[in-house]
């Protein structure tokens, strides 16, 4: 059975609900590696958790325990030999470390964020089961405050990081969703943390040709996730920011290096996305003036101009100008352009309603049969 797939966009609509429900259901994310699990739990959760329990992000504990390199001593607490008053043996156990640093947090609201948990072993995640369980909510036989609620992260078994199926009784308390990449939610993402907005630039505009890995290649070597990404972009700000860039060339020693993080291609792609980067309208001026904003000669400038505006696009407004663009393109950049501008139309449920996009429609009829689909009569 397959997980249920969602977007960041989607989750944080969600969560709001399983926080308003009162029964305290863990939820977790899993999905292919780098895409922004951990970190979606360390931000925006964390924010709608906060405003949930009406206190501020800073007043929220927050706790992550990477349990994959744990065995279940490590979870439930260690059993230790004594002797009572009359020198009888006995067993006691340690408070489970979990409760413990709860405690040491001194506050009542929290998030217990459990990673990595499909490459936990069985006995980790059997462990784990009370904690898990809204009914239960337990640790070592130690029962977590009631203000803390408890999130996971994991990989799929298909992504080759050593992850296990999660156990099926596990799978029966949590809510959990397999996260599909939003390339739109991690750009907002990115631009509020500083990541080089050329890498920004180029991951939206070749998010639909492979620039992003979707699955663990098969031959061995780097490959590029949003997590790889922002790691190469790191390196691309300190070469830009040092005299030997002259605003559009990478020298190859630089390209090596961002290679290295998100593999030959990306890296590629990369160097030349910026080569051309001042050639090209940003979608900002192609939505300000989309009949006057520069039309590059080149085929794969058109393109990446187009994009750029179609992956930006906010609203009806902004998807009209990024169409009345593609208009004055090669004939058949507007078809292939177009079809793509209306599909996420369609999935944003904007209506497109100006002359330029009924004249477009009309012209293109035959080859645009998602033209009913984004609302627009024919």
């Amino acid at each position: 059975m397959a997980h249920i797939q969602t977007t960041i966009a989607e989750f944080q609509k969600i969560v709001p609900l399983v926080l308003a429900s009162g029964n305290q259901q863990p939820v977790g994310l899993i999905g292919p590696v780098g895409v922004g699990k951990t970190q979606y739990f360390k931000g925006w959760f964390r924010d709608l958790y906060a405003e949930h329990v009406g206190v501020s992000t800073d007043d929220l504990g927050f706790i992550q325990e990477r349990v994959a390199n744990r065995d279940s001593a490590e979870i439930a607490g260690v059993a230790l030999p004594s002797k009572d008053a009359d020198g009888n043996l006995r067993t006691t156990f340690t408070v489970a470390p979990l409760i413990t640093k709860i405690r040491e947090t001194g506050k009542p609201y929290g998030i217990i964020l459990i990673d990595e948990l499909m490459q936990a072993t069985a006995d980790v995640q059997k462990v784990l089961a009370d904690l898990l369980d809204p009914a239960e909510r337990t640790v070592g036989g130690h029962p977590i405050p009631d203000g803390w609620i408890v999130c996971f992260t994991g990989n799929r078994t298909s992504d080759k990081s050593g992850a296990t199926r999660m156990l099926s009784h596990l799978l029966n308390r949590c809510a959990v969703f397999e996260l599909q990449f939003d390339v739109k939610g991690w750009a907002d993402w990115a631009a509020d943390n500083g990541v080089n907005p050329l890498a920004i630039d180029c991951a939206m505009a070749y998010a639909d040709d492979g620039f992003f890995a979707d699955c663990v290649p098969t031959e061995d070597g780097p490959f590029c996730t949003p997590r790889s990404l922002v790691r190469a972009a790191q390196h691309l700000t300190a070469f830009a920011d040092s005299a030997d860039f002259d605003g559009m060339t990478i020298p190859s020693y630089v390209e090596s290096l961002i290679a290295a993080n998100i593999g030959d291609r990306a890296a590629g792609m990369l160097t030349r996305h910026i080569a051309m980067a001042d050639q090209v309208p940003t979608a900002a001026e192609i939505f300000a003036d989309p009949t006057g904003a520069n039309v590059p000669d080149a085929t794969g400038y058109q393109l990446l101009a187009a994009n750029r505006a179609i992956n930006c696009a906010s609203d009806a407004d902004t998807g009209e100008a990024a169409l009345a663009y593609i208009t004055r393109l090669r004939p058949d950049l507007q078809v292939s352009l177009g079809s793509k501008l209306l599909r996420a139309s369609a999935r944003q449920g904007w209506v497109l309603t100006s002359s330029v996009a009924v004249a477009f429609i009309q012209k293109f009829h035959d080859l645009l049969p998602l033209a009913q689909t984004a609302g627009m009569e024919v």
